[in-house]
């Protein structure tokens, strides 16, 4: 009895997807444990938006419709008196189960349990994207939905009308929880492209190509012109790297049109201040992907870089095994990285790296391609 017993417990451990929950149980409760439920900061701003609308069923400013899903889930919670519990509870279970998306995604691209079990560990225990579970502000949604739509458009194997309705369904959901949600929809188009309609005539191919680029052109335009705390010539005034911390004294005079929140009014000034864009684009750059800090401590800067810089560099070395294998998919990976690039030297780059962590679990895929071919070449 007691031997079936533990041969029974011990078939349980041999699944690699108890390893990832026990990883994903303990580092979670590390984290409540140390930060307990985050309603500060950030989190204020869209707490005050929610009981706003719970109120008077409106937001102080059009452009807090871009983030209404966070909004949404509060209200939720303030009407029927959850309390803040409520919306940790459903990040974690949205967190847990892109974690999960994650490994599936991993296995069945490598076709294999052990890089799918690496992968994913790595994944949970990236501990900046992590501790945003605890936070209640957007990052926590936009990370896990962002995610589980990309496990599940590079999972698909036709492309039907329910497949389509459903991609559409969760870009309408990303561009509601972050105005960044709207950069998944031209790499989501562009593997869809490459992946299931590259047989299509080329008149067709033209119509579609270019249909998706005005519409993407058109709800960006919208999206930049929403109002509120958005001024995205104000980072080339203020000559800004990291978000809300100025390099200059006061604002400078700049090249640019009265409406500058907009694409023609981007595309204006970078026209017109060529010099100053590459500066402070290589600036941010560095910042972007650099990922230091000089107001971290000494340990939280020794992580970011024992952690992400190898990934850099698995990831340039598995670039070999991408395009042999699944060229469609590092295109949409290669798309997704490089729209939160452009983002950011438009603009400025986040005090916490919170756009860069948002393209981590990609960076983190691209990585096991050389991971598997080292293992090739050790058998």
């Amino acid at each position: 009895m007691l031997i079936s017993t533990v041969k029974k417990i011990r078939s349980y451990f041999d699944d690699p997807k108890i390893f990832i929950l026990i990883l994903w149980i303990l580092l979670n409760i590390f984290l409540l444990l140390k930060n307990g439920v985050v309603t500060v900061g950030e989190a204020e701003k869209y707490i005050g938006e929610a009981h706003r609308f719970a109120d008077s069923g409106t937001l102080s400013s059009s452009n807090y419709w871009l983030y209404f899903t966070q909004i949404f889930l509060l209200t939720v919670s303030f009407k029927l008196n959850l309390g803040f519990v409520f919306v940790l509870i459903i990040q974690m279970l949205f967190n847990f189960i892109a974690c999960f998306c994650f490994y599936r995604l991993l296995e069945n691209i490598f076709g294999r349990k052990d890089i799918a079990l690496v992968g994913t560990g790595i994944l949970i225990s990236n501990f900046f994207y992590q501790e945003f579970n605890t936070f209640l502000q957007t990052e926590s949604l936009f990370y896990s939905f962002s995610l589980i739509f990309t496990c599940y458009l590079l999972r698909i194997d036709k492309l039907s009308v329910n497949n389509v309705v459903r991609i559409l369904a969760w870009l309408i959901l990303l561009s509601f929880t972050r105005p960044t949600g709207l950069l998944f929809l031209p790499p989501a188009v562009i593997y869809l492209f490459f992946r299931f309609l590259k047989n299509i005539s080329i008149v067709k191919k033209t119509i579609l190509f270019s249909g998706s680029v005005i519409l993407f052109l058109f709800v960006l335009d919208k999206a930049l012109g929403s109002g509120g705390e958005f001024d995205f010539m104000l980072p080339f005034r203020s000559e800004t790297i990291i978000c809300g911390v100025p390099t200059l004294q006061g604002p400078i005079q700049i090249d640019a049109i009265e409406n500058g929140n907009s694409v023609y009014g981007l595309f204006y000034y970078i026209m017109h201040n060529f010099g100053q864009f590459l500066r402070l684009s290589g600036e941010r750059t560095l910042a972007f992907f650099g990922l230091y800090r000089n107001y971290y401590s000494r340990s939280h800067n020794i992580y970011l870089v024992a952690y992400f810089y190898p990934l850099y560099l698995l990831a340039f070395l598995g670039i070999r095994y991408w395009f042999q294998n699944h060229l469609y998919i590092v295109l949409y990976f290669f798309s997704v990285i490089l729209l939160t690039w452009i983002t950011v030297f438009m603009s400025c780059d986040d005090w916490h790296n919170r756009f860069f962590l948002s393209i981590s679990p990609y960076l983190i895929i691209m990585s096991m391609g050389a991971v598997v071919g080292f293992l090739k070449k050790l058998r």
